[in-house]
């Protein structure tokens, strides 16, 4: 008979303010939503906040208010975690309310059908958002036919296949006898919060569950343009993409300095030409992101529609630029020096280290990239980083997203250089 273990317990404690976060972690989220189904895990995380079994969603909101608590549910495309805050005094009977919502759960159809409608609405109300608009036809694109394009939130499509029954099918597969982790932080003792959660939550059997193998992500190659066509816009939102780094990536460090001294800062080469010297764009960055396979590594910017494609042929001869003739010295050490003095910004609460704990054991990020952080930006070359880049950054492969009026830009874009396509999708079709 296999004997049952209390649930994996995470403790940062500190008597600084007399309040305690609570978080439920499992390792289940967008990933797990079936095909043509996106927006499940999503949907079925806001219909768990509704509250447990036998309580009105309005009486449970009463109580939550009544301990001066915040309580969320946050769905990603790896995990799922119930968030609580509340004062020290009054955190066991949230814990109370929280265990029922998670695991005695209402799952009304009423609640339900209104949650259905507010995640439609809320697909309507981000086209009037150009920048998400841009975003997400950008990761759609860059993955496309990969689970790393598919939207946390879904499509009009996608919602419109979701019932009830999903749901409940998608608690009780990965929800209701799944393995979690518990981290409390804040103004209890380790002891304390042991407890506590031996008194309130589920003993599992299980190890982590919903972990998934994930195909390894590939580029189209060439350039490729998307015009998002909207209509009356002045304004146009840029990004242009490509395959950055896995998570467990030699070149992630490397990678990570080298990107902050290009796009990570005021002063790198992106911000300083696109809007000091010319004016362009309020903003112009670039982000570098990471998961089990390599994910997104991209530039932003907001320039005019007059400008639009002469700030794109601009970023594309400075990420030629990036590539091919690397980082200069000072450059490097600067970067360094931001990322080591802004590190203590992600350690300075109990909550924030509770999160890169749980971000090492939700999502496979290894502990020295939290615990030796600054020793490993220290160690970073100038040819590691500049290696790095070369090895990791396509100038060639990648697409570029404008949300933009198509017939104000669509020339100039295609007489940008290298450019194998352009194709103009409306704007409602995100």
């Amino acid at each position: 008979m296999t004997r049952a273990t209390k649930a994996r317990l995470l403790v940062e404690s500190s008597n600084v303010l007399p309040l305690v976060d609570v978080e439920i972690a499992f390792r289940v989220g967008s990933l797990q939503d079936p095909i043509g189904k996106e927006g499940l895990a999503q949907l079925t995380g806001q219909l768990l906040r509704r509250g447990p079994h036998g309580i009105s969603a309005d009486s449970f909101e009463d109580r939550l208010a009544n301990l001066g608590a915040r309580l969320t549910v946050d769905t990603a495309m790896r995990t799922t975690r119930i968030r609580a805050t509340t004062l020290r005094r009054n955190l066991e009977p949230l814990l109370d309310l929280v265990a029922d919502m998670v695991w005695r759960p209402a799952l009304r159809a009423r609640d339900f059908a209104k949650l259905k409608r507010h995640a439609q609405a809320s697909l309507l109300s981000r086209l009037d958002d150009d920048q998400t608009l841009g975003a997400i036809h950008l990761r759609e694109r860059l993955f496309a036919g990969h689970p790393y394009g598919r939207s946390t939130s879904g499509s009009a499509d996608s919602l419109r296949r979701i019932n009830l029954r999903d749901a409940e099918r998608f608690y009780t597969r990965y929800l209701e006898t799944g393995a979690f982790i518990v981290g409390v932080s804040g103004d209890i003792s380790d002891s304390e919060a042991e407890s506590l959660v031996d008194a309130h939550f589920p003993r599992r059997t299980k190890k982590m569950n919903g972990k998934r193998d994930v195909p390894a992500t590939h580029i189209r190659r060439g350039r490729h343009v998307v015009i998002v066509d909207k209509p009356e816009r002045t304004q146009t939102q840029l990004y242009i993409g490509t395959l950055g780094a896995r998570t467990h990536d030699r070149n992630l460090f490397p990678l990570i300095v080298s990107n902050t001294a290009f796009g990570g800062t005021f002063t790198g080469p992106l911000m300083q030409e696109v809007r000091a010297v010319r004016g362009w764009s309020y903003g112009a960055y670039s982000r570098l992101t990471h998961s089990d396979q390599r994910d997104a590594w991209y530039m932003w910017s907001a320039p005019s529609a007059e400008y639009s494609a002469d700030c794109a042929a601009l970023e594309l001869e400075l990420l030629d630029r990036w590539v091919e003739n690397g980082l200069a010295k000072a450059s490097l050490k600067f970067a360094q020096q931001y990322l080591i003095n802004s590190h203590c910004f992600n350690r300075d609460t109990p909550s924030k280290r509770l999160e890169s704990r749980l971000d090492i054991e939700l999502l496979g990020v290894p502990r020295r990239y939290v615990e030796r952080h600054d020793e490993l930006v220290a160690q970073v070359t100038r040819k590691k980083a500049n290696d790095a880049t070369r090895a990791r950054i396509s100038p060639r492969d990648l697409v570029m997203v404008v949300v933009a009026t198509a017939k104000d830009v669509k020339n100039a874009f295609e007489k940008l250089p290298g450019v194998s396509s352009v194709e103009v999708v409306p704007y409602r079709q995100p």
